[in-house]
């Protein structure tokens, strides 16, 4: 006995029009989401640039090793999970 696999059934025309909608809509979001991951790859490296010589602590507060000042970040807090 052999296994014959069936073809899908064939979309109508509206369906394979919302269907090329979708997948248009799903690659414009994902161009989206990929650029704001970028954008934000991007800005957390010229953060890193920008802090140097900097050491955080559990406070929610950046020491600066260089210039001895403490620089707070407001809700910056790793150690504060609820």
């Amino acid at each position: 006995m052999s296994i014959q696999s069936q073809a899908p059934p064939a979309l109508s025309p509206s369906q394979r029009y919302l269907a090329g909608i979708l997948l248009r809509l799903r690659r414009l979001i994902n161009q989206s989401v990929a650029s704001m991951l970028a954008n934000r790859e991007k800005a957390a490296m010229q953060f890193a640039k920008g802090c140097g010589g900097a050491t955080a602590s559990g406070d929610g507060t950046v020491r600066d090793a260089l210039h001895h000042q403490t620089i707070c970040i407001p809700g910056n807090s790793f150690n504060s999970r609820t």
